[in-house]
């Protein structure tokens, strides 16, 4: 499925929103230990926040784990 995105036009609000669904989706994860980016939730991530997403997301979830990010 392709889905189409109306530009944003400010960014940082971009990467706030997808900075939180990382951590609800790290704090999912740690919780239930089982995949949090099935099927279907990456298309709704991809329709919410547009293409390419989730992989800023994953980066996103993996710098939450490590420390990198607060």
């Amino acid at each position: 499925m392709a889905y189409s995105r109306k530009t944003i036009e400010n960014q940082s609000d971009r990467y706030i929103l997808e900075l939180s669904e990382a951590r609800v989706l790290l704090c999912t994860y740690q919780t239930l230990k089982k995949s949090v980016l099935t099927k279907e939730r990456i298309e709704y991530l991809e329709r919410i926040y547009g293409t390419g997403c989730v992989d800023r997301i994953r980066g996103y979830m993996k710098k939450l784990q490590t420390g990198e990010l607060e």
